[in-house]
């Protein structure tokens, strides 16, 4: 008997594994910008990428039992604040590696008899806009062009980051460093907002790890993403300036 169909992660709705075949003609057009990614208010972060993302937004960890870190984009479900009317992210802002992926996406059937080695294949989106008869080719001569070859080990790249967060974010709960917590936003042109659901790291209790633990996560290159976290709470407040800014520009 048939189930629902597996949930796709944010920006996808109908993905394809790419081949020449079907997709010989097509290219792919990034001036249409970001407007793909105006409805999303957080997004998951490669442990990689945290320090970075860190300086621009506030990063915290989801709750439950598989904490990984994301940035915050936004106060409101269905709203990021960093991309405007016209799909442009704001200048000067890092653009996360998971939007920056799209329209691809890593697609990884299960290890069978039929796929023993765990192969995988790019997969990309194929009801966005920027793909089309303008732009940049996906293939040519019946080859990837190094676009697609490129976007295949972004995908491949950003899997493994996800993993490595992945591993961070469940050391971090094992190790009982990870408490709730609530931003209150409170606006310059009056009213505040709450938002919740989500966990942040507790400095105290990190200043308090056994040496052996500290020492672990050291060596798996943990540290920068750990300080960056709680250091990043500071963007909370970009949060309040673009959600004014937002406020202020609505009819």
């Amino acid at each position: 008997m048939g189930g629902d169909a597996p949930a796709l992660p944010p920006f996808f709705r109908q993905v394809v594994a790419l081949n020449a075949a079907r997709h010989g003609a097509l290219k792919l057009d990034r001036s249409r910008g970001y407007g793909f990614a105006a409805g999303v208010n957080a997004l998951p972060l490669g442990l990689g990428e945290v320090p970075l993302a860190a300086q621009h937004y506030p990063v915290v960890l989801t709750a439950g039992p598989n904490p990984v870190p994301v940035a915050v984009l936004g106060y409101r479900n269905g709203e990021n604040l960093f991309v405007d009317k016209d799909g442009a992210w704001l200048a000067g802002a890092y653009v996360p590696a998971y939007v920056r992926s799209f329209p691809f996406i890593l697609i990884e059937p299960p290890s069978t008899g039929q796929n023993p080695a765990g192969e995988v294949y790019l997969g990309i989106e194929t009801t966005t806009p920027m793909l089309g008869e303008t732009g940049e080719a996906l293939f040519a001569y019946g080859e990837p062009t190094e676009l697609a070859a490129e976007a295949m080990r972004f995908a491949v790249a950003y899997r493994d980051e996800l993993a490595r967060a992945t591993a961070f974010g469940q050391a971090l709960g094992v190790a009982e460093v990870l408490q709730a917590n609530a931003a209150r936003l409170d606006f310059k042109d009056g009213g505040t907002a709450r938002l919740d659901g989500f966990q942040v790291i507790d400095v105290a209790k990190i200043e308090a790890l056994d040496d052996a633990r500290f020492l672990d996560w050291r060596r798996q290159g943990w540290l920068a993403a750990l300080y960056a976290i709680p250091q990043s709470a500071a963007r909370w407040a970009t949060i309040v300036d673009r959600a004014h800014g937002r406020r202020r520009d609505e009819p």
